[in-house]
């Protein structure tokens, strides 16, 4: 719908205050605490997206993405250049292909995966410096997570998934930046993804997944090309009696979210969760109690006759598949992981092959391990609030002992971060998947000095070879 000038809504309006907000952020703006945590979120996602270019939804993704969209200036991660949207699309598949990319509990959403291949493509198409990218990146994933929390994680809970919901905002901010466009136009830009969002969970575990996210991206993209072009959209649509709060968040929202734009970065309170295990972020406390409890007994995997898992009900509801039969579904799946752990000590990308799955000694160990909701888990606000994908784990030794551990909060979540030296060894790992462990080396240095970029067409030119051509 467009709009005459005249009947332009209010300033006031959710899309409008965040428009507004983006359009004016600065580089200089961005404290240095919070541009260091997005730029560890521009490498790990990166790192992650290579290693995901080989997998089928990623090159299905790029397949279709060649096909169907102009060539461009934005670079392709499977080879390649396309227009921004396209690139945008194939790009955003491959950070999230493996679900090894980050979380943030604003929203409960994989911000960075939809937000910094798409902040890339943009800021490449327009010709900016890492200085811009970062910028966008700050921008895009501030404004998702922060009308995801005036909004409030029980979409999460409802069914929707929210890396779609908010993503193409995240996107559209991101995009907005990029462009340089104004308060208004960026608003038109938000408020048009927003009318078009969705997202659900249902599924988890396929390729769809991705795709989804990919899709956001591409959204997100054209929201804010369509506005640059003219297109004006109601600036209320999260507060319209038929819009975005009343119809997806159950008529919630808390305009005053939004207050803290610039004030309050997000991407350091509630922060981002880097993932330590390529797999749903549910997962991981289990598999850090097992490891734990295994070491500090000192039992190996055949001293164990079972492994009982007390989680949330959101872990539940997330990690579905009881008896995996492919990767897609061991990566939501609490019985794989534990016996990951159990056998392996850890849970690696390498572990999630079609052998690893139908080996025996996998299947008799996942065998081993149940899982139980626990009702009650979020009657205890403070359990609550510090584990919200917490596990409390009891081992049962073949001998008749129990060994029980409480994990609140798994390695690489925000009370427990990694180093530095394991964000670099987890890029590293990840990139030489697609380039090479020299051009990985050579491309982390790049990327850990990225607003030294005044090129950023030429970013990965170092790492380029035959595996990502």
């Amino acid at each position: 719908m467009t709009l005459p000038p005249d009947d332009l809504p209010s300033p006031t309006a959710a899309a409008r205050r965040i428009g507004d907000w983006v359009a004016g952020l600065q580089r200089s703006d961005v404290p240095e605490p919070t541009a260091a945590v997005a730029l560890d979120c521009i490498v790990d996602t990166l790192g992650v997206a290579l290693a995901g270019t080989r997998e089928a939804a990623t090159r299905l993704a790029a397949d279709d993405a060649l096909e169907s969209y102009a060539a461009g200036p934005s670079r392709l991660l499977t080879g390649g250049r396309l227009c921004a949207e396209g690139a945008a699309f194939a790009n955003v598949a491959a950070a999230h292909a493996l679900d090894f990319d980050d979380n943030s509990y604003a929203g409960f959403v994989h911000g960075s995966a939809v937000v910094v291949p798409t902040a890339l493509a943009m800021v490449e198409a327009a010709g900016g410096t890492g200085s811009d990218l970062l910028t966008a990146v700050v921008a895009g994933a501030e404004a998702q997570y922060a009308l995801a929390e005036a909004v409030g994680n029980g979409i999460y809970h409802a069914g929707w998934w929210t890396t779609a919901l908010f993503g193409t905002v995240g996107a559209a901010a991101a995009s907005a930046k990029a462009l340089g466009l104004d308060g208004r136009v960026a608003a038109d830009a938000i408020a048009f993804a927003l009318c078009g969002t969705g997202g659900l969970r249902a599924c988890f575990g396929t390729g769809a997944k991705p795709l989804l996210a990919a899709q956001a991206a591409a959204n997100g993209v054209r929201a804010a090309r369509l506005a640059a072009r003219g297109l004006t959209v109601p600036h209320g649509v999260v507060e319209d009696s038929r819009g975005f709060a009343r119809l997806i968040a159950a008529g919630r929202f808390d305009p005053t979210a939004l207050d803290a734009l610039g004030r309050r970065w997000r991407l350091l309170d509630p922060g981002i969760d880097t993932k330590l295990y390529p797999v749903c972020l549910s997962a991981h406390a289990a598999i850090d109690a097992v490891h734990d409890l295994m070491a500090e007994q000192g039992l190996a995997p055949g001293d164990i006759r079972a492994i009982h898992c007390r989680v949330p009900p959101v872990v539940a509801a997330n990690l579905t598949y009881d008896r995996p039969m492919t990767s897609g579904e061991a990566r939501f799946s609490l019985p794989f992981a534990v016996a990951c752990a159990m056998l392996h000590g850890t849970l690696t990308l390498d572990h999630l092959d079609e052998a690893t799955l139908a080996d025996p000694v996998m299947r008799e160990a996942i065998d081993r391990v149940c899982m139980t909701a626990d009702p009650e888990w979020n009657a205890d606000p403070d359990r609550a609030r510090c584990a919200p994908e917490g596990a409390e784990v009891g081992i049962v030794t073949t001998s008749g002992e129990r060994f029980v551990r409480f994990c609140a909060s798994a390695r690489g979540t925000v009370a427990r971060p990694l180093s530095a030296v394991e964000h670099a060894a987890k890029f590293l790992t990840c990139a030489a998947r697609a380039v090479g462990q020299d051009g990985a080396e050579r491309l982390h240095r790049k990327l850990r000095r990225l607003e030294a970029e005044s090129d950023l067409s030429r970013l990965f030119d170092l790492a380029h070879h035959v595996g990502c051509s």
